[in-house]
């Protein structure tokens, strides 16, 4: 590639390019090279941002798991280990069972000049290889980007608190609070904090309030300076679906969005979707495999900073296979345009709260002797299905008295590796605030 001149005075190079140009020979390529880079159109770039590894409680290495997903068509992936960044020097003993498989599958893959194996000891010990060392491997412009994070793992007496945050530079320790919503707020606020002090972009989320039945939608709906939660977790022990006495993620994220906008004033929540990936070499349902749940950003480059600012924005939907061609978010319109499979039938619904809902509720009920909170019932005025239409296209025009408007469309596909029963494919857009007068 021909570099820009530096200075104003003429050089070989310089004078080189004039004859080709007078000649007519400068090659086609070389012309292009030249020319200042046109403006990128925006596109869908597939990605995980929940993903363990042998730094935590994975099963494999991060090689491994990088190269499963760069295979499998995915162009961004967080590697966020309970606690700990990819940094420092950690051996990894190989003893029997899963992790022989793993190192045996990791030395064939990447080969005895790659692995580094701790000498003079009587078991196999391998060396945990560095973010910086690996990214190298897998990072490509344009096709895959590995994103440094962390799930930042605490809790509030016996109930566990988690939170990613993505494209974080500096590892953080989590932070202890006086109740749930003063732990989340605290650790979020540290992760801020961080973005503030480097300038760096983080994108932090809420990980899967009904992990241990640990986060009330009452809970969920007060932290402030947040946008992220997951309302769809690939690892089968996180109850996306609820329980008789639990709320399902999906209703915890309606009660949250309507007291958010409506009396909170804290603006909305978006829903991603995620693997949590834990097991790597046995695919059952009753393990947390990858390929479960992903999101799908529609930035015009692949770099932590676009695709986080594209987030932000809400320009992502979330996924557990349903993709989507087109999503069409204005103050007036929600749409959705479905990239169908043959045979695949699919359902849109278009759900949302009306103004002026009522707020009045309930408590919930406790299973016995449960210690653990539950979020309380509300009217079904929250989270109504406003509008459904079948097949590959979908629109709900506003009517000017909704609070927001989300789409959720179900496929007849069933879902591949599923841990729940009977789950097929779906996918979740982003919420959209009404502000018509």
């Amino acid at each position: 590639m021909i570099k820009p001149l530096r200075s104003s005075s003429p050089t070989i190079g310089h004078w080189a390019l004039v004859i080709l140009l007078l000649l007519g020979s400068l090659p086609t390529a070389l012309l292009h090279a030249a020319q200042p880079p046109a403006s990128e159109p925006a596109r869908w770039w597939k990605g995980n941002l929940h993903t363990h590894s042998f730094w935590s409680d994975g099963d494999d290495f991060p090689e491994s798991i990088l190269d499963y997903y760069k295979t499998n068509d995915y162009h961004f992936v967080a590697l966020s280990d309970h606690n700990v960044m990819q940094t420092g020097q950690r051996w990894l003993t190989v003893t029997n069972g899963a992790r022989k498989i793993a190192f045996e599958k990791y030395l064939q893959r990447f080969g005895e000049k790659w692995v580094e194996l701790r000498p003079l000891q009587t078991v196999t010990m391998a060396r945990l290889k560095r973010l910086d060392e690996f990214d190298k491997l897998f990072n490509e412009r344009g096709r895959f980007l590995v994103i440094p994070a962390e799930e930042i793992t605490a809790r509030y007496k016996l109930q566990p608190i988690h939170i990613n945050a993505s494209n974080l530079r500096d590892e953080l320790k989590p932070q202890n609070g006086s109740n749930v919503v003063d732990v989340i707020q605290r650790n979020l606020d540290a992760i801020r904090e961080q973005s503030r002090h480097t300038g760096q972009p983080i994108l932090p989320h809420i990980n899967h309030p009904n992990f241990g039945w640990a986060i009330t939608a009452e809970e969920l709906m007060q932290v402030r300076g947040e946008t992220f939660f997951e309302v769809y977790n690939g690892h089968p022990s996180v109850h996306n679906e609820g329980d008789e006495h639990h709320a399902s993620m999906e209703r915890m994220w309606d009660i949250s969005l309507a007291f958010r906008l409506s009396q909170l004033k804290l603006g909305l929540l978006f829903g991603l979707a995620v693997d949590d990936s834990h097991h790597y070499h046995n695919y059952a349902r009753t393990n947390s495999n990858p390929g479960r749940g992903w999101v799908m950003v529609r930035s015009s480059r692949l770099d932590a900073a676009s695709l986080i600012t594209a987030m932000e924005a809400g320009d992502f939907y979330a996924t557990s296979g349903v993709r989507l061609k087109d999503v069409r978010r204005t103050e007036r319109e929600l749409a959705v345009e479905i990239e169908t499979e043959p045979g695949v039938s699919y359902r849109t619904e278009f759900i949302g709260t009306l103004k002026g809902f009522d707020p009045t509720s309930r408590p919930g009920t406790r299973a016995t002797n449960s210690i653990y909170a539950v979020t309380r019932l509300y009217t079904e005025q929250i989270g109504a299905v406003l509008a459904v239409a079948d097949g590959p296209r979908a629109s709900y025009k506003m009517a000017g008295d909704e609070l927001y408007v989300r789409a959720k469309v179900t496929s007849t596909k069933p879902k591949l590796n599923a841990f729940g029963t009977n789950e097929t494919e779906v996918a979740w857009t982003q919420p959209v605030v009404n502000s018509t007068k």
